[in-house]
């Protein structure tokens, strides 16, 4: 969870929804394969909230994926942002995939050096909240060296998350 925290950082910086500390959701919610986070913003009487989830190596229980959805401030409009374990370097090609009909290419955005990490984002638009709501995974791609990586992203629950999350 260390290598998480400076990335919670920037997610509470880039997401911060703000909404009374007593409104609902409540941090710690599960919604099957997603939980519920919420972090007080400090010397407010505010929250950021988003609806979280981890994959993980079932050989060896190291995270893999870490994947969230919340708001942008002032926005209707949910943003994906995935945090990837690995260093593919700013730019490279990932890909969402919801089975052989639908797949969305887009590009890494950040990756920090001190903790392996790179991380992307991506606007949840209609078609993307209209697939993520009728499957039951979708999958991250990326290539490392000449190997595709392919993680799965349990979409159960996914519904009740997101619309538990705080509107603008």
């Amino acid at each position: 969870m260390k290598k998480l925290s400076s990335f919670s950082t920037l997610f509470l910086a880039i997401f911060l929804i703000y909404t009374p500390v007593n409104a609902t959701p409540k941090a710690g919610t599960v919604y099957k394969d997603w939980v519920m986070s919420c972090q007080p913003i400090p010397k407010m009487n505010k929250q950021h909230c988003h609806i979280a989830q981890t994959a993980s190596n079932p050989k060896t229980n190291q995270y893999v994926l870490h994947t969230m959805i919340g708001r942008i401030v002032g926005q209707n409009i949910p943003i994906v942002v995935f945090i990837i374990p690995k260093m593919l370097g700013k730019g490279a090609k990932l890909t969402l995939a919801f089975g052989p009909k639908m797949a969305i290419d887009f590009k890494v955005a950040n990756c920090d050096k001190k903790t392996k990490t790179c991380s992307a984002a991506l606007p949840l638009d209609a078609q993307i909240k209209k697939a993520f709501k009728k499957g039951k995974v979708a999958y991250l791609i990326y290539k490392q060296g000449k190997k595709d990586v392919k993680i799965p992203i349990s979409l159960l629950g996914i519904t009740a998350g997101l619309k538990a999350l705080p509107k603008k």
